[in-house]
């Protein structure tokens, strides 16, 4: 049969599937990195004409009294190949079935940032996240996570964003590689001084595509807070005769305390004495807020009951007030 004839016959044929078509392709379905070789095997039941009609490649591949015919492309750069295998017996039928192929690639870059922002957070504000995908294909299996590493290297998922549908609607059909972005809003707190975030992108591709799929991740952005002063201490202590009082505070930026007994400014002793027993108020301020703070002392003779020192909490700058030595005054 001639090779115009046969392109004849390619061009009768209509797409879809007959019912009685004993066409089988296999894989189903292909994934493929871009640039990567491809094939499919296309088998029929009986010995039949038989050919393929890929959008890559080798022009259209035609073998008669066959039952099993390959498609292969080298090097796959198509986003949009639909390669069709048909068949049409010496009765005159006629089928055909679509390999279904997803070309993918993955993203040059992730990238997060604040938008519209640069510089320190201060607790308690609201921020706009932004995680920036960029060509990367297709857009409509990437899944993109947020998340935050603590000072000791926990990881903790802030939220995993799906495609919204206004990216959809934008990127609807384009199988080509695009740039896209998400967004999270995010509100530190204290507790987030010195931790870092940062973004990932995963091609989930379903389980014909590589496992586990593939993710790229974002460079750690450190965040920097600045909040009002916390205190630390307990609201009693008991101190030995003779030691020093300490109490711990923590700010960024570092606060300013001054240290108040009987409403006024305090000269600290150089020694505790059992005088020295009563109430003291610590005042914390630093530009984001100011914090008070009474602790009742109690001097006891010989050493100071255990536990009577108060800790600093977290690993955030701790401010550490030594009253023998330290006094802050406005």
């Amino acid at each position: 049969m001639h090779t115009h004839t046969l392109l004849l016959l390619l061009l009768l044929l209509k797409p879809g599937v007959c019912e009685s078509c004993s066409l089988v392709v296999s894989p189903a379905g292909l994934v493929v990195k871009y640039g990567a070789p491809a094939s499919a095997n296309c088998t029929s039941d009986t010995v039949t004409f038989m050919g393929w009609e890929p959008s890559q490649g080798e022009s259209q591949v035609f073998s008669t009294r066959v039952k099993e015919l390959t498609w292969r492309v080298d090097s796959l750069t198509d986003w949009n190949i639909k390669p069709q295998c048909f068949e049409m017996s010496e009765e005159g039928g006629q089928c055909a079935r679509v390999l279904n192929v997803t070309v993918y690639k993955l993203p040059d870059r992730v990238s997060i940032r604040y938008l519209s922002h640069s510089g320190p957070v201060v607790e308690g504000h609201q921020y706009s996240l932004h995680c920036v995908v960029q060509n990367i294909a297709p857009i409509e299996h990437l899944r993109v996570t947020f998340f935050k590493v603590s000072t000791n290297g926990e990881q903790t998922v802030l939220y995993t964003q799906p495609l919204n549908n206004d990216i959809q609607q934008r990127n609807n059909g384009i199988r080509e590689p695009v740039n896209e972005s998400f967004s999270l809003q995010f509100s530190p707190t204290s507790v987030d001084d010195g931790a870092q975030l940062c973004c990932s992108a995963m091609l989930d591709l379903g389980p014909e595509g590589p496992q586990p799929p593939p993710v790229m991740e974002s460079d750690r952005l450190n965040i920097n807070v600045h909040f009002a002063p916390e205190f630390s201490c307990s609201a009693k202590l008991q101190v030995g005769a003779g030691e020093g009082l300490t109490c711990d505070v923590r700010g960024n930026p570092l606060p300013s305390v001054t240290w108040l007994r009987d409403g006024q400014v305090l000269t600290p002793p150089t020694h505790l004495s059992r005088e020295d027993a009563g109430n003291y108020t610590l005042m914390a301020l630093n530009r984001i807020g100011k914090a008070n703070h009474t602790v009742e002392v109690e001097v006891l003779h010989g050493p100071a009951a255990r536990g009577a020192s108060c800790q600093a909490a977290g690993s955030a700058t701790v401010a550490v007030l030594l009253l023998q030595l330290i006094h802050w005054l406005y």
